[in-house]
């Protein structure tokens, strides 16, 4: 089978399954967007990332090319609601690369930049093959107002709704995006729960839990945090959307409740992190008991996760939310916001608690409940453990891989 992927760049992770898919014997070929060291409208090559993957690649400027003189007034007209991109421009790419590698299928992996102009090619009658689509959280969510995905205008959601009703079958990363491409007109037939795989190979995920205590130990020694204090983490972008500041919000009252609580804040010092979630700690109980990391990176990353009592996830919206999913890879239970999509599999496994989005009071609740609670803490482990057999990357190629075949079946 020849599977021709569509802008695979719009998630990091995407490259790794399409190395699996080419190492299991189906051909991959890719369209991508690129502008650096661009000299003509496209650039053909061999390869995709990596010298020798084999993955055959249309490169393409989207701000290049005589056909834009052809395509400029569905362009002009669809701008605004295409998210200033060039509608027209980009189905004629599409159908470009569909005639030069003639694939079986062809694969979106987000729903709105490419998969939105590939359905408009399906719905005029001027692409013949099977059409699958992933939809991972900002395409297809109306939470614009969270400060994540678009605003959801009258013409948007024709744009959205008239493409979902062209596309063969439909990724839905959690099941609250399923909830979305439904309420979106979606036919429940063609809609296939697929999560993301996790980021790293399974094993490291197995040898930081193996050695859990160690981790634990030395993250909190170089923190200069108590070996017996209660800790909760937190690994996000910290921008709006992420929903930190109601957690720090609701800090003051954690450390009412527990006065040895420490938090580690995670993740990059976005312009959010001093203009919105700092001052509120600064305000209240200050930044004693709190201790920002930066970015993290690779085994860090886990070890971090690793070194707490308990994760917390307070976003406002969002997809799957593959930090939770982390957590509970080295045995670290969350208290989740309703708005991730990963809550679904915390309630399902039963390995932590769920709280409604920006409900402050809510997740002071949630917080103070789980950490009161050292064994159900302790028995959160193994259940986080056993949810993430669905997100391990031979798992999430399985399912795929049968997406896809039983797309081109029908």
């Amino acid at each position: 089978m020849r599977i021709l992927y569509l802008h695979p760049k719009a998630w990091i992770g995407e490259y790794a399954m399409l190395v699996e898919f080419r190492r299991r014997g189906y051909e991959v070929c890719v369209l991508e967007e690129r502008r650096e060291g661009m000299v003509g409208a496209r650039l053909y090559t061999e390869d995709f990332l990596e010298p020798g993957d084999g993955i055959r690649t249309i490169w393409y400027h989207p701000g290049r090319g005589a056909a834009r003189l052809l395509t400029l007034p569905v362009d002009r007209f669809f701008r605004k609601t295409f998210d200033g991109r060039n509608l027209g421009h980009r189905m004629w790419v599409i159908r470009e690369a569909v005639r030069i590698f003639a694939p079986d299928a062809v694969y979106c992996t987000d729903g709105f930049s490419y998969a939105v102009p590939a359905a408009l090619l399906r719905r005029f009658g001027l692409l013949h093959i099977p059409l699958i689509a992933s939809y991972i959280g900002g395409d297809i969510l109306d939470c614009s107002h969270m400060g994540y995905g678009r605003r959801r205008t009258p013409e948007l959601n024709w744009l959205m709704r008239t493409s979902i009703r062209h596309i063969d079958a439909l990724r839905a990363l959690c099941d609250s995006i399923e909830r979305a491409l439904l309420k979106d007109g979606a036919d429940p037939a063609r809609i296939t729960l697929i999560p993301i795989q996790i980021g790293a190979p399974r094993e490291i995920y197995e040898q930081v839990y193996a050695q859990r205590a160690q981790a634990r130990a030395q993250v909190r020694d170089r923190l200069g945090i108590p070996q017996d204090a209660r800790v909760l983490v937190t690994l996000s972008g910290n921008y709006f959307s992420k929903g930190i500041q109601d957690l720090a919000r609701a800090w003051p009252a954690v450390l009412a409740a527990f006065p040895d609580a420490w938090w580690i804040l995670a993740g990059p010092e976005d312009p959010w992190l001093a203009e919105g979630i700092l001052p509120l700690l600064n305000a209240s109980v200050g930044r004693a008991r709190v201790r920002l990391t930066g970015g993290l990176r690779g085994r860090e990353t886990y070890a971090h996760l690793a070194a707490a009592e308990l994760h917390v996830n307070p976003t406002l919206c969002e997809g799957l939310n593959m930090a939770t999913v982390d957590a509970a890879a080295v045995g670290t239970p969350t208290v989740c916001s309703d708005a991730a999509g990963v809550s679904d599999w915390i309630l399902r496994h039963d390995c932590g608690l769920v709280y409604a989005a920006g409900n402050v009071l809510a997740l002071e609740r949630g917080v103070i409940e789980a950490l009161a609670q050292p064994e159900r803490l302790t028995a959160w482990g193994p259940r986080c453990r056993g949810m993430i057999g669905d997100f391990t990357a031979e798992a999430v190629f399985h399912r795929l891989a049968e997406l896809f075949d039983r797309t081109l079946r029908r």
